[in-house]
């Protein structure tokens, strides 16, 4: 296996063994690729880290339980033997989410994302590349090639100074909205997911006013589509999200948020769905 890098400081690395095939089935997305065990973003609000610790895959127990959401990620020793061992052809025409459970692109995965969909798309699966990193950028090539089979949806939670908080590790959102325009650009689908819309706080005191940024800078960049979504707490997620940003008004704000969100998109005339 290649040698890992972009390992931000003070994460813990396993490795595990992966069964194929990569395709399996998603209680969230239908059908899902995940190669990975945890994500280096370190994002507070994620519930993928709840998961992990109800249903600990066998022999990262420990390495769960004792590292917080952001510090820990395991990486299969026998990736590539997986990705050559999977049937890509029997989803032929299915709509195949990359990633469920973490970041395809994050750094030390970005290498395996190429390798994966240089696999997936020639097969004739329709792969849905949803990320918060511009590390596509560097398979703009491929991608492009099989744009037809493929649509990329960047997450984005705030253009407010907030994103630091939520989203600690991962590119800024105008960057990560610019490369979603070059990918547009070249005729690939794209779309994006705000996520979570959190109450005002110190960091944002006008989620209204953020949104319409984001729908402005999304309408530039030629989304088809745009998803929206508040806070889901669950596991450790609230209380990471209080630690940086003290309590929140969390009481009947999912009502607020949807409004304020479907407002903002129609705005620019997007096509916005609430995921609340």
């Amino acid at each position: 296996m290649d040698r890992i890098t972009g390992i931000p400081r003070g994460v813990v690395v396993a490795r595990y063994k992966i069964r194929p095939p990569l395709v399996k089935r998603s209680g969230i997305t239908g059908w899902a690729i995940n190669y990975a065990v945890g994500c280096t973003h370190a994002c507070p609000f994620c519930y993928v880290d709840s998961i992990h610790r109800r249903y600990p895959r066998r022999g990262l127990e420990d390495l769960i339980a004792g590292n917080r959401w952001g510090q820990y990620l395991a990486i299969p020793s026998n990736l590539w033997e997986a990705i050559r061992q999977t049937p890509w052809w029997r989803w032929r025409g299915r709509d195949v989410f990359m990633s469920s459970s973490h970041d395809p692109y994050m750094p030390p995965l970005a290498v395996w994302a190429r390798r994966i969909l240089e696999r997936a798309l020639p097969a004739g699966i329709n792969v849905i590349l949803h990320t918060r990193s511009i590390l596509y950028k560097r398979d703009l090539d491929l991608l492009e090639r099989y744009k037809d089979n493929l649509r990329i949806h960047a997450s984005i939670a705030t253009l407010s100074r907030l994103y630091k908080v939520l989203e600690p590790r991962a590119p800024p959102p105008r960057v990560r909205i610019k490369v979603l325009k070059e990918a547009g650009a070249r005729g690939i689908r794209v779309g994006a997911s705000v996520s979570p819309i959190l109450p005002p706080n110190r960091f944002n005191r006008d989620v209204y006013e953020d949104l319409l940024e984001i729908a402005g800078l999304l309408a530039e960049a030629g989304v088809y589509i745009v998803y929206g979504e508040p806070l889901h707490p669950r596991g450790l997620n609230l209380e990471l999200l209080r630690e940086v940003l003290g309590d929140l008004r969390l009481r009947g704000w999912d009502r607020v948020a949807e409004k304020l969100f479907t407002q903002a998109m129609e705005e620019y005339g997007l096509n916005a769905v609430w995921l609340g």
